[in-house]
């Protein structure tokens, strides 16, 4: 790009006095000797004086304080939905940890042998199925109860 095309780009930022001074002395310097800039220059110093005659909207002035309020709750809605995360993953964990302390020691304590309905509820596959549903009734309980907590708070 020449220097001819390098000015002209920077007509409208001269004629609405965006320019550092020193970029503002280079377009000044070639619009005095180029007619066709000079010309450009002075349409875009038009617009300019125009947009500068418009009324500028005025922000309210609550408008800070609500959108720091928003952001403050929006980031506390975003850690209490981690925190219910972590809860519900750490409950998860502790249940499979506790299912399986227990089923070892139902199996030690009765001998390998508990026969509830014609199946022996200590070998592997039944007992962790009949736990699996235990948990799994437990954790769509609380998911409701997080999530009716979570309700009830946006509407107070």
């Amino acid at each position: 790009m020449n220097t001819h095309e390098s000015i002209r780009n920077m007509l409208a930022l001269a004629a609405a006095g965006a320019l550092s001074p020193q970029e503002q002395l280079t377009v000044e310097a070639h619009t005095r000797t180029c007619e066709i800039c000079r010309r450009e220059l002075d349409g875009w110093s038009v617009y300019a004086a125009g947009l500068q005659g418009l009324p500028q909207p005025a922000a309210p002035a609550d408008l800070i304080a609500r959108t720091q309020a928003r952001i403050l709750h929006e980031r506390e809605a975003a850690a209490e939905r981690r925190w219910n995360g972590l809860t519900l993953l750490s409950l998860s964990i502790f249940s499979w940890v506790v299912s399986v302390a227990f089923w070892l020691l139902v199996r030690e304590l009765s001998g390998g042998m508990l026969v509830v309905l014609g199946t022996n509820l200590v070998n592997a596959g039944p007992w962790f199925f009949v736990t699996f549903a235990v948990a799994s009734i437990t954790a769509a309980a609380t998911a409701l109860l997080v999530r009716n907590r979570s309700e009830i708070g946006r509407v107070l």
